[in-house]
């Protein structure tokens, strides 16, 4: 993002009573004031018209995006950002930072400073993280779990992962550690980082959650006949992706 537009929008942390989803992408914007900082009643162009200014979304993605979230999450053709962590709509468990619903109607929305360490260690100190280090730790968060999830959040897991990749990447297809920290753990526009240059659109994001997903399932299926896979799972991307990008 330029100077001036860091200026007018400055990074405000959540106050008491405001709402917030279990996505960094949505919560940095709330807290930049992109979106309502109190988190209430956020319209669906004017959802579209953040995540576009701010992430460069093609228009086709953000309008999908945000339509499916408030239907599938919204009221009266709003949303509130909380109502994103109903459980087993668009959040699912296994989040990279945030612990599970375990039982209750809506997951945690505040950052767990344990899986907020433990997704850093999966970055080089050096060179950052990967798409393949960030499928990796969906694969460690996935483990962890008494019950698979299914099908559908499971791909839904990849895409997130896919997408905080594309936003975040730098020219060398990392993304460096001091960002991850800021975006997942402070819920803020990274200092270092800029939007993409160019617009991703849906088929960028349906080939990466392809390679994510390819990759996940080949571990898989590599640990469970000591054999690695040899076809390719292509899952298309759910349209709710950017809501729990928090993968």
């Amino acid at each position: 993002m330029s100077t001036s537009n860091r200026t007018s929008h400055p990074f405000i942390p959540a106050t008491p009573g405001d709402r917030r989803s279990p996505c960094p992408a949505l919560n940095a914007l709330a807290n930049h004031g992109y979106l309502p900082r109190n988190g209430q009643n956020i319209g669906l162009w004017h959802l579209i018209r953040a995540v576009q200014e701010v992430y460069n979304l093609s228009f086709i993605l953000a309008a999908l995006l945000a339509l499916a979230g408030i239907l599938l999450c919204g009221h009266a053709f709003s949303l509130d950002l909380d109502a994103l962590a109903i459980h087993n709509k668009i959040e699912h468990d296994a989040s990279l930072v945030h612990a599970d619903a375990s039982g209750q109607q809506r997951a945690p929305t505040e950052v767990d400073p344990k899986l907020l360490k433990s997704f850093l260690s999966h970055a080089d100190p050096q060179r950052g993280m990967s798409l393949y280090d960030l499928a990796q730790v969906r694969i460690s968060r996935e483990a962890q779990l008494a019950h698979p999830l299914d099908l559908i959040h499971s791909q839904i897991g990849a895409a997130e992962a896919a997408l905080c990749w594309l936003l975040l990447k730098q020219d060398t297809g990392r993304i460096p550690s001091s960002i991850l920290l800021q975006w997942y753990g402070e819920e803020r526009l990274p200092d270092n980082w800029a939007r993409p240059r160019h617009v991703i659109g849906l088929l960028d994001a349906r080939t990466k959650a392809a390679e994510v997903a390819h990759f996940m399932n080949s571990h898989r299926k590599s640990t469970c006949r000591g054999t690695p896979s040899s076809s390719l799972s292509v899952f298309v991307l759910g349209l709710r992706t950017i809501f729990k990008c928090d993968p």
